[in-house]
């Protein structure tokens, strides 16, 4: 099958699957629908690992993320607003999953997904005082986790000289 047929193929079949599943979560229970948006959303990223159409991998971590932030919402409302955190972390996660995937990325995920972390951070004022006080030091082992996970993403022989 041809690349541009299996591109259409997988984007039809999602867009299929999305509007069915979003229009069925009015009729879920509460919970069902940060469900059905974090299942919608993991639908769409594994049409983008068949097809490697971009879109499909933006339209899904931008569901997943919406999934999240719902969850977080109706389980931890106490703490402040998930919606904002969820949306944020699926718009890092197009960076990062591409980058995982493909070897490369776009930047511009990083932008709106870091403003809209922070955002969802700031109604979080005791979690904030924690990581700013005494938790800093967590913000290292998240960096080293990154990092190790980009040394494990990399090719054998990528950085050696050609014989």
């Amino acid at each position: 099958m041809e690349t541009s047929t299996r591109s259409r193929l997988a984007a039809g079949l999602t867009l299929i699957v999305l509007g069915a599943g979003l229009y069925g979560m009015k009729y879920l229970a509460p919970m069902g629908e940060s469900v059905a948006l974090t299942l919608l959303g993991g639908l769409c990223i594994a049409g983008y690992f068949y097809s490697r159409f971009y879109p499909l991998l933006v339209v899904g971590c931008i569901v997943l993320g919406l999934g999240i932030g719902s969850f977080g919402d109706r389980t931890y409302s106490v703490l402040g607003e998930f919606t904002k955190l969820g949306l944020g972390i699926g718009f890092v996660l197009i960076y990062v999953i591409d980058l995982l995937y493909r070897r490369r990325s776009h930047w511009w995920p990083l932008i709106p997904g870091i403003v809209l972390i922070l955002l969802g951070f700031r109604a979080w004022g005791p979690f904030r005082e924690f990581i700013f006080s005494d938790g800093w030091p967590l913000i290292l082992v998240i960096v080293g986790v990154v990092i190790l996970l980009g040394a494990f993403g990399r090719r054998r022989g990528a950085g050696r000289s050609p014989k």
